[in-house]
């Protein structure tokens, strides 16, 4: 299950919608019975972050570093992977 988060705009997407996606990840982690017909599922969740420039950690401003920072432990401690 991946939510994607886009920006056109900016190295990195907004607070706002970090927020949704990270949201959206307290959602897909606790689900359970997951089912395709008669087979059970185990879900894998993914946050994916995408900007039309072309990332570079380097060029993150301080705030964004931080967010970033945040988001590698949030995704561990939370059991989701986090895709730039």
């Amino acid at each position: 299950m991946i939510e994607g988060k886009h920006s056109k705009k900016s190295l990195f997407p907004s607070l706002a919608d970090i927020k949704d996606g990270l949201f959206k990840m307290i959602l897909f982690t606790n689900l359970e019975n997951v089912r395709w017909g008669n087979k059970i599922l185990k879900p894998i969740t993914v946050l994916k972050l995408t900007a039309a420039k072309k990332f570079n950690e380097n060029n993150l401003s301080p705030a964004q570093k931080t967010t970033l920072s945040k988001l590698r432990v949030e995704a561990k401690h939370n059991d989701f992977m986090l895709r730039i």
